[in-house]
């Protein structure tokens, strides 16, 4: 699936998706979008720096492969978002904002439906 419509596909998957980025191992931004009705609460560079770390958090998880199986995804849940990092595909992260209170399975499945 390409990347922009996988993008939007999440987007529209409710209103409570904010923000969904991708991003290679090295933390590096390939494409990006945000619902139009959110406000940013971070700044740029904030935001890029916890785009690395996630990235770097993920190929620290990959060294766990053989013992612990496959990660499918990571959720971190603050008081105001939830930010939840899936692999997409062998070299790329999707990284997805959300509000606190949906149900991030809704995201995992919709990624998971992606061919």
């Amino acid at each position: 699936m390409e990347i922009e419509a996988a993008v939007e596909k999440l987007l529209k998957l409710s209103p409570s998706v904010r923000v969904v980025t991708v991003c290679d191992l090295k933390g590096k931004l390939v494409y990006s979008a945000r619902s139009k009705k959110v406000s940013i609460l971070v700044s740029k560079k904030q935001s890029l720096a916890s785009l690395k770390a996630a990235a770097y958090d993920w190929r620290q998880r990959k060294k766990l492969l053989k013992s612990l199986g496959a990660c499918k995804y990571v959720v971190a849940e603050y008081d105001r978002i939830k930010r939840i990092v899936i692999p997409a595909g062998k070299n790329h992260i999707l990284y997805v904002t959300t509000t606190a209170s949906l149900d991030h399975n809704k995201v995992v499945r919709k990624v998971r439906s992606f061919k």
